[in-house]
């Protein structure tokens, strides 16, 4: 458990089916590099995703990077923060496609130890690494107050 600090973003905003995402994100995450590159924003840390769950079935979801702080928005990218308050955090070292189970194991957490989770989580990506096994990507989700 974390008091976990806003970090700034730039992001992109998308609502989808979480089950489209793993098709979906290299292109929104593409303009923000777009951004980066033409010099609008400037990247100041790692990929993130912000997942805000909504009551229809989808997510809204920013895609994008760290950044050094606030900026003018350039076309659909826009400046944003990872959200603030009481976290469950773990670190999952490995594949992307069993981020899954870490999801679940900071659930099955939190039902044991009486935290409720309000649906909002992201997740901060390490470095790029050939080998799957060796991705670090750290997930948090916030509690209810």
């Amino acid at each position: 458990m974390i008091d976990a600090r806003p970090r700034p973003l730039a992001v992109v905003r998308v609502t989808t089916v979480l089950a489209n995402w793993p098709r979906e994100f290299v292109e929104h995450l593409n303009k923000v590099y777009t951004a980066i590159k033409g010099g609008r924003v400037r990247q100041h840390g790692q990929n993130v995703m912000v997942y805000h769950p909504r009551h229809d079935g989808q997510v809204d979801i920013e895609c994008g990077v760290e950044t050094d702080g606030p900026f003018d928005a350039a076309g659909e990218v826009v400046y944003s923060q990872t959200p603030a308050g009481r976290a469950v955090t773990v670190v999952h070292i490995g594949p992307y496609s069993l981020l899954g189970k870490s999801h679940g194991a900071i659930a099955e957490w939190s039902r044991a130890h009486g935290h409720m989770l309000d649906g909002t989580c992201w997740e901060i990506y390490g470095d790029w690494e050939e080998d799957p096994a060796r991705l670090r990507t750290d997930i948090f989700h916030l509690t209810r107050r």
